[in-house]
């Protein structure tokens, strides 16, 4: 994919290092207004489901989940020292080649409205704001998530 950078299936041995993508990813991303500690603890001790990761040679630094019956993409995340290189575009790539192949024509997925680095990212990348938001409490602290959808064309 890039010159010093892959991305292959995930493992069940890929478990703790997608976990940990996923804390830095997150304390990054939504620190500023989730806060570290509710980040830290939400997430302690937790596995996180991967299909496909992007791997140096350090090891993975981005993962991305779909889910083959519902078309959505339910995490895609890069750890900070992987951003800008491309891969999460390229995983991207991947989940909507694999609910293509599962005959869905819609992906779809949630960010939380503050989010705007995500936000900004994926409508880059052809997605839409689509729907009203989606309010939750997560660990104590409201969300308000934007659902952003995606066409997927059948291949020629």
């Amino acid at each position: 994919m890039g010159e010093d950078w892959w991305i292959r299936l995930a493992d069940p041995g890929d478990a703790e290092e997608v976990s940990g993508v996923l804390l830095r990813s997150g304390l990054a991303a939504w620190g500023s207004f989730l806060g570290a500690d509710r980040i830290e603890q939400a997430n302690a001790g937790r596995r996180h489901p991967a299909d496909a990761v992007a791997v140096d040679a350090d090891g993975i630094f981005a993962f991305v989940a779909w889910e083959p019956d519902t078309g959505e993409i339910s995490r895609l995340y890069t750890d900070p020292r992987g951003q800008g290189r491309g891969a999460a575009g390229a995983l991207l790539d991947v989940a909507l080649d694999a609910l293509r192949e599962a005959g869905k024509e819609q992906a779809w997925l949630f960010t939380e409205e503050r989010n705007e680095a995500a936000i900004g990212f994926y409508l880059n990348h052809g997605w839409r704001i689509e729907g009203e938001p989606r309010e939750r409490d997560w660990n104590g602290a409201h969300l308000v998530e934007l659902r952003l959808a995606h066409d997927i064309e059948p291949r020629p």
